[in-house]
């Protein structure tokens, strides 16, 4: 009676269980990762993927230096240095798990980033003290974003991050 009842439990679990090992469908990711690595990217470029680099008009307009951080959710961290004359950094993560560093050695400095969404990483380094920089960064869920250095492209840089472009590494030289 053991025997059978192991059996049809066993019979049973196989069945069961055969089902969900068939509806994984795992299949390799066609998509090669697009890598542009030494290659000379213009503004049209940046532009065609949805990246504004036009200067930002309020590096003219800021006094004195300021930092605002809205944290709404568990386990969010921010690190946030400046070395500017003027700066005026906003950051709102809303969601869980978010993180931000910001590094800035630069003339002045203009930040707005918002983090919707759990597990939303900024990593921006500059260190140019003459540059007017300028990020405005909206990420919605599970996003990278990464910028070391800036130039003339690259250092007034605004969009909106979503599931497109999860992971976006920006690397420039002056």
């Amino acid at each position: 009676m053991k025997t059978i009842y192991k059996q049809t439990v066993f019979i049973l679990a196989s069945f069961l269980f055969s089902h969900v090992a068939l509806s994984q469908t795992y299949g390799a990711d066609d998509k090669d990762p697009i890598v542009l690595d030494g290659e000379n990217i213009t503004p049209l470029m940046l532009a065609n993927l949805g990246i504004i680099s036009t200067p930002n008009p309020k590096n003219a307009l800021i006094e004195g230096n300021s930092v605002s951080v809205q944290q709404i959710g568990e386990y969010n961290t921010s690190d946030i240095r400046t070395n500017t004359n003027a700066s005026e950094i906003n950051l709102l993560q809303n969601g869980n798990s978010n993180d931000t560093r910001l590094e800035y050695t630069a003339n002045t400095a203009v930040a707005d980033l918002v983090q919707n969404g759990n597990n939303n990483r900024i990593v921006d380094f500059v260190n140019n003290p003459n540059a007017d920089i300028s990020l405005d960064l909206e990420q919605n869920g599970n996003n990278y974003f990464e910028r070391d250095g800036v130039n003339e492209i690259t250092k007034s840089l605004k969009f909106r991050q979503t599931e497109g472009s999860p992971d976006l590494i920006i690397r420039s030289s002056y």
